[in-house]
């Protein structure tokens, strides 16, 4: 491979001027950084609160000497977050030009004049051609007059997939991960558990596909330990997927997360089991005076329920899964839960249940709904339940208009499949808070 197949962009004030006359700077959210993006860039950035949550989750000193290397930089927000939090020189590579300008552009502007930056590069071409790129890197640092010829510290990689599709492959992802890992395997400084390897992947690869990154991780760094990481930002869905190889890794296979704008809610570790879910065959069945809680669906997606469920719930307690699919899944416990951080951050809702009601909650049934619920001391009830969702935002302002000014606590309403030989009902379950 020759050096022309890299090109060099030294971060500078004259890259900082070519990206303020295309755009103009911004923050995602107020307090946050400002970055060089076009529209198509902003939808594939990692959030400024991921990725320095991310960096802070890694410990500098297990870090061997080097760069931080980003195979596919794009706007180069989660290399940044990595190069300032843990204090390292930022190597990204990106194939489109233009990307790479701005990614260059957003390193100087986050640079703060910082002395070190002077090792910091943007290269255009292949992520996958290690030899190429790092040829390139350090003839770059010695045409700028630096005699240092930095080796790779850790590895990050994010590859393009595709946008709306409802499953994802790994022969969708651009740069191909096979081709990246083998070719950078060999310039990776080896930390005291083995190189630093970050993959961001899709949070929809399935269990077979999740297989194939086992099987490339034990093909390319053998002995080598990884985590699969889950984060949740809160939404109801698994926001990131991630692997972390050898001297990122904990001591534990799987690791699921929630965290919030600024810092890590809370997190468990373990290996992953299955879960068991129960049905109910009458609406009697639906213990009132029992309680009902909501988790965030990343407990179940990363297999660590079970763990949660040990920490959350004592010995002597009758629990059982009732939902372990969707957005919202569901424990019926006899006892409340213990309030320990690490379970709270995963609760989405908890409470007792107080009433079964056999229809939904409709526009001309929501002022009865709401004089039930008020009878139950109950003065403001969120609707958690599946039901028209050109409706539903109308019934949520509904029901909190009629129980404005109600004495009580918060509620929430769920909803439950009882199975019968005449097939599958719904029951509605309120349950205060």
């Amino acid at each position: 491979m020759g050096e022309e197949e890299h090109k060099p962009i030294v971060p500078s004030k004259r890259g900082l001027t070519y990206a303020k006359r295309k755009f103009e700077p911004k923050s995602a959210r107020k307090g946050e950084p400002e970055f060089f993006m076009d529209e198509g860039m902003r939808r594939l950035s990692t959030p400024w609160s991921v990725a320095s949550i991310r960096a802070g989750q890694i410990d500098p000193l297990s870090l061997p000497a080097g760069v931080i290397l980003d195979a596919a930089a794009g706007s180069g927000i989660q290399l940044i977050a990595f190069s300032k939090i843990l204090k390292r020189p930022a190597l990204g590579i990106e194939l489109d030009e233009d990307i790479a300008k701005l990614c260059a552009a957003n390193m100087q502007l986050s640079s703060d004049g910082e002395v070190q930056r002077s090792l910091d590069r943007v290269l255009v071409g292949d992520g996958g051609s290690a030899e190429s790129a790092m040829t390139c890197y350090w003839t770059s640092l010695r045409d700028a007059g630096t005699r240092a010829h930095p080796p790779v510290a850790m590895l990050h990689l994010d590859p393009a997939r595709p946008r709306d599709a409802q499953n994802h492959s790994l022969e969708e992802m651009e740069p191909d991960i096979k081709t990246v890992l083998k070719s950078w395997s060999s310039h990776l400084q080896i930390g005291p558990n083995g190189p630093a390897v970050l993959l961001d992947l899709s949070p929809r690869l399935d269990a077979v596909q999740r297989a194939m990154v086992d099987g490339i991780l034990e093909t390319t760094f053998p002995g080598s330990s990884w985590t699969w990481e889950w984060l949740s930002r809160g939404g109801g869905r698994v926001d990131r997927l991630s692997v972390w190889v050898g001297s990122l890794s904990s001591s534990s296979s799987n690791r699921c997360m929630r965290v919030g704008r600024k810092n890590i809610i809370a997190s468990i570790e373990g290996d992953s089991s299955g879960a068991v879910e129960s049905s109910f065959n009458s609406v009697m069945e639906i213990p009132r005076g029992a309680y009902l809680t909501i988790v965030d669906p990343v407990l179940i997606e990363s297999g660590l329920q079970n763990s949660w469920h040990d920490m959350a719930v004592g010995s002597g307690t009758g629990s059982s899964w009732v939902r372990i699919e969707g957005r919202r899944p569901m424990l019926i416990h006899t006892d409340e839960l213990s309030g320990d951080d690490e379970v709270r951050g995963f609760v989405v809702a908890t409470g007792k249940i107080v009433q079964h009601r056999l229809s939904a909650p409709e526009l001309h049934t929501i002022d009865q709904v709401a004089a039930s619920v008020a009878k139950k001391r109950i003065s403001n009830l969120t609707l958690r339940c599946s039901l028209d969702p050109e409706i539903h935002p109308t019934l949520q302002r509904r029901i909190t208009k009629e129980l404005k000014g109600t004495e009580g606590t918060k509620g929430f309403m769920v909803d439950l499949d009882v199975i019968r030989p005449n097939g599958n009902h719904k029951v509605y379950v309120v349950c205060k808070e």
